[in-house]
């Protein structure tokens, strides 16, 4: 990513950002509200017009929908579902990158949501109706359809906001996993910090003068902790 800068018509709430992921690796994305974290996802994944240069693989990266879809999974802070819908349902149509227009899933597709709900321990969910469901159990929901689209980066925006202590700790466990055995590159918007004391990755404080990749350790997250609580965030 090289001089990246973004925002909304003339708010511009990221400037000249740029920093180069070793592929695969866990990124945690961190700052005070307000500045500019779900902005830069929504730009990787098209949403928001920039300026700049982003490269995936080396690559000139194309925002075309099918290109994004191809490249990136992503999951946004807030995920609505207006109708009924059992959550087996919804878990499988994350293998919609495997599906030509009007292919019906099959038995083998809806096996698979199973054995993925059975991974993250919320098999007793595949036949709930998703909207009666508590927060937190949808985003662990959300979370399982991600993990069948299968895209070699994932985008997540806080996806332990609403997950209870014992949770926040599977799911960040769940994304070090993707980095080590699936050999994805994970980009983490979070605000919670102490869960990355025993990670291994990286660290991009958004809120910074001059962001950059730190690696985590437990002294560089600390550091980050002091600085969030210390500095109120600029206005743009």
């Amino acid at each position: 990513m090289k001089e990246l800068v973004a925002g909304y018509d003339e708010r511009v709430l990221i400037r000249n950002l740029s920093f180069l992921v070793p592929e695969p690796a866990f990124v945690a994305i961190i700052g005070h509200n307000g500045s500019g974290k779900s902005t830069f996802l929504k730009t990787l994944t098209g949403q928001v017009p920039y300026q700049g240069q982003i490269l995936v693989q080396g690559q000139p990266f194309v925002s075309r929908s099918g290109a994004i879809a191809r490249a990136l999974s992503y999951l946004p802070q807030k995920n609505n579902v207006a109708f009924p819908i059992k959550v087996h349902e919804l878990v499988v149509m994350g293998l919609f990158r495997q599906k030509r227009l009007l292919d019906h899933y099959t038995s083998a597709d809806y096996a698979y949501a199973d054995a993925t709900l059975a991974h993250l321990h919320i098999s007793h969910l595949s036949q709930r109706t998703f909207t009666d469901l508590s927060g937190g159990e949808q985003q662990m929901v959300w979370l399982a359809q991600l993990m069948l689209q299968d895209a070699p980066i994932t985008l997540l925006d806080e996806p332990t906001q609403q997950l209870d202590v014992y949770h926040k700790k599977r799911v960040f466990d769940l994304m070090v996993s993707w980095v080590r055995e699936e050999q994805k590159t994970v980009l983490c918007i979070t605000h919670d910090l102490l869960n990355l004391l025993p990670l291994e990755g990286y660290l991009l404080n958004i809120s910074q003068p001059q962001p950059r990749l730190e690696r985590i350790t437990p002294e560089v997250v600390l550091k980050h902790q002091r600085f969030l609580e210390e500095k109120a965030v600029l206005s743009v």
